[in-house]
């Protein structure tokens, strides 16, 4: 009903009746908070039939894929020195801990860099599509590393090491599972060869076993194995 006849109604209740009205009707309150909208912004409709002139991908502040690798590598070079795991990628990226990873990926995350967004960028700069993975730019950005896919790299250093010496067959297949676990998760490090929820654990592994299969030079295999990927791949 219009306002004034509502105000009338009102007047010739009782009070009580009038509280059990409004406990029964509780969304008139934010009606009556309401302020009026005295130009109410135009509605437009159009008839014709939609038409998809181009699509273009959001880098953050960089309109260009090439501006958001520019941006990124400025980024890398900037904190080289005040990131901690920043500095291990750079010159020790066989210590790198998938912790540090971890820590590392949130930072970059923080600062607009993502592994997904870096890949398109490049593909789309470069019409190379190539899944380096984030350790891969970020050497590629800071020094000049070939940007390869990182399945490559991996592969590359368990050729190398197969072939630096004669490795009994349990030591081959457990060095084919951690190159097979390295392409899954990027590191295998002593937290990864005890996690219950990877093949290590799950098949019998673990640490402290494969330290004996390697003959107690576990932590040597892995630290030659993580340096191999990042010598330039064949």
């Amino acid at each position: 009903m219009p306002p004034d006849a509502f105000i009338q109604k009102l007047r010739t209740m009782r009070l009580a009746a009038v509280a059990t009205w409004f406990t029964q009707n509780p969304g008139l309150g934010e009606i009556l908070d309401r302020r009026a909208e005295s130009d109410p912004a135009p509605v437009f409709l159009s008839e014709h039939p939609d038409q998809l002139l181009s699509t273009e991908r959001g880098y953050g502040t960089a309109k260009k894929p090439g501006d958001y690798i520019k941006e990124f590598t400025a980024f890398i070079k900037s904190h080289s020195n005040d990131i901690p795991a920043l500095v291990t990628v750079l010159t020790r990226p066989r210590d790198l801990t998938r912790k540090q990873l971890r820590s590392l990926a949130l930072e970059l995350d923080r600062a607009g860099f993502s592994e997904a967004n870096l890949a398109t960028a490049w593909r789309e700069m470069t019409n190379q599509d190539i899944a380096a993975r984030i350790v891969g730019f970020i050497r590629q950005a800071a020094i000049g590393d070939p940007l390869l896919p990182y399945e490559q790299r991996v592969d590359h250093a368990l050729q190398t090491m197969l072939a630096s010496r004669a490795w009994a067959t349990p030591q081959r297949q457990w060095l084919q599972k951690i190159a097979s676990q390295t392409k899954a998760n990027v590191i295998v490090d002593r937290d990864a060869l005890d996690d219950p929820d990877l093949i290590f654990a799950r098949e019998g592994g673990g640490f402290a076993r494969l330290d004996r299969i390697f003959g107690g030079e576990l932590k040597q295999v892995l630290d030659a194995f993580n340096e191999s990927i990042w010598k330039t791949a064949a």
